[in-house]
């Protein structure tokens, strides 16, 4: 068995597909790749808000109406309305107005120093209807919704998904769409090793997780820095509309899918370290490595590291 690889771009995001795969089935392994592209390029264009002509920007568009909305659209939007109630309203994705006066208004390429836009009235948890037997959705006025990383994370899986339905009997296949991570099955040497970065050391890594299924996300104040002096980041509090102040510095969760382990990490990004312990053992068969701003990195719930920094330790 060898790992057949394929990095790509999408979702603003530098992506991979690596593929465990006889000689033999590097025919199937291609198709199946390829299929996993195709429904990539179809999620992204039905949930990116960076594309006037997507399903997003139009449900955007229409607030205050019904509309109705492809499969993949209503999906999306019915796994943030549940992980809005799940985090408790930490995770929320009414948070795009939010997002824009911040400055993070057009895709992180492409994005241009500017003042911290007006935030008059703001208001989080406006209402998100939803009708499955019509499959519309309708916003309250006013209200706009991103769907950036429960995109990436539900798209993840998908993905592994289409490529599941290709090839049934594929033996294992790990999806990384700029850090959303889904694993199916097994590498070469068994599970799937995957390294978890150091947010405060360029090139360091605090450990190493072995999964054989599952989602891995990470989540930080040190990824998509954006403002005068790169002096904003994409964590919004939707309690308050602005950054987030208190939590850590950066947090990778382990989760039974990938949407999951984003909605939890976007959530243990802006709560307050020390809370971190509590709300992961509310949250079954999650897991979490934490960084604080200051003090030694740690667990909390079971996290899969087969190895770890020395400094790692185990939440009291």
């Amino acid at each position: 068995m060898s790992l057949l690889r394929h990095s790509f771009s999408a979702m603003g995001a530098d992506c991979g597909i690596v593929v465990n795969a006889a000689p033999s089935d590097m025919a199937i392994a291609h198709r199946a790749i390829a299929a996993a592209l195709a429904e990539l390029t179809a999620l992204e264009r039905a949930l990116s808000r960076f594309d006037a002509r997507s399903g997003l920007s139009h449900l955007n568009a229409a607030s205050g109406s019904w509309v109705v909305v492809d499969q993949r659209l209503f999906g999306a939007v019915r796994a943030a309305v549940d992980a809005r109630e799940t985090t408790g309203g930490r995770f929320d994705p009414t948070v795009l107005p939010a997002l824009v006066a911040a400055g993070y208004d057009r895709t992180f390429t492409e994005l241009q120093p500017r003042d911290a836009g007006s935030l008059a009235g703001w208001s989080a948890g406006t209402a998100i209807d939803l009708d499955p037997v019509g499959r519309r959705v309708r916003l309250a006025p006013g209200t706009k919704i991103d769907l950036g990383g429960i995109g990436k994370g539900l798209s993840a899986t998908a993905a592994l998904d289409t490529m599941r339905t290709t090839w049934p009997r594929m033996p294992g296949a790990l999806v990384d769409l700029g850090g959303d991570i889904a694993v199916d099955g097994l590498a070469p040497d068994g599970a799937w090793r995957i390294a978890v970065a150091d947010p405060r050391t360029p090139g360091g890594r605090l450990g190493v997780l072995a999964l054989t299924g599952g989602g891995v996300a990470t989540s930080g104040r040190d990824r998509r820095r954006f403002g005068p002096d790169r002096s904003r980041h994409h964590l919004i509090d939707p309690a308050t509309g602005r950054p987030a102040t208190p939590g850590p510095l950066g947090v990778t969760v382990v989760a039974a899918t990938t949407a999951e382990a984003e909605v939890h990490a976007t959530a243990l990004a802006i709560t307050p370290v020390e809370q971190s312990r509590d709300y992961v053992s509310q949250q079954p068969g999650v897991s979490a490595l934490v960084v604080p701003p200051a003090d030694h990195p740690f667990t909390c719930g079971r996290l899969p590291l087969v190895e770890r920094n020395a400094e790692v330790v185990e939440a009291a």
